[in-house]
């Protein structure tokens, strides 16, 4: 149950969790420029409150047989795109195989590509929210897109911040 919508459409739904409302407005600011191109091209890491982190990041868009599919179980995924588009490609965790076991160390589960999927366009401004059944793999090429990099931010949300899953 991915949800995609530009950021403003998030505005009531994170202000109505006042432990949300601080992560809403981070990823305002990175709209509105509050952090620069270098700072997005050297990955920063912000630790914000209540256990949620964001990664500033940076990076061409490759072809879709070099997709990486994964999930995780402690977090939830909030990637905003901030300059530039890309594909991301969807899919429920039940209709992949797993090929490579849960590593907590890293919060990871890595997937092999299967036929059952949805593809994405991400472009300036979307939100894409990933819950842990949600395999998914960025940073795509697409036909209509152009360029061939992008600017995000991937927050990291604790799963116990949402109890609505």
């Amino acid at each position: 149950m991915a949800i995609i919508a530009k950021l403003h459409n998030f505005k009531n739904l994170l202000s109505h969790r006042e432990c949300l409302v601080g992560l809403y407005n981070f990823l305002q600011s990175c709209l509105d420029g509050d952090y620069s191109q270098k700072d997005f091209e050297d990955s920063k890491r912000i630790d914000l409150q209540n256990g949620i982190f964001a990664m500033l990041q940076t990076y061409s868009l490759k072809p879709h047989t070099q997709a990486f599919f994964e999930t995780h179980r402690k977090y939830i995924d909030f990637q905003l795109t901030i300059e530039g588009s890309e594909c991301f490609i969807v899919g429920d965790s039940k209709d992949f195989a797993v090929a490579k076991e849960y590593d907590s160390q890293r919060d990871l589960i890595v997937y092999k590509k299967c036929n059952m999927y949805q593809t994405i366009v991400s472009h300036r401004s979307h939100m894409c929210v990933f819950f842990p059944y949600d395999v998914h793999a960025g940073g795509l090429q697409h036909a209509d897109l152009s360029q061939q990099k992008v600017y995000k931010v991937v927050a990291k949300v604790p799963l116990s911040l949402l109890d609505f899953i």
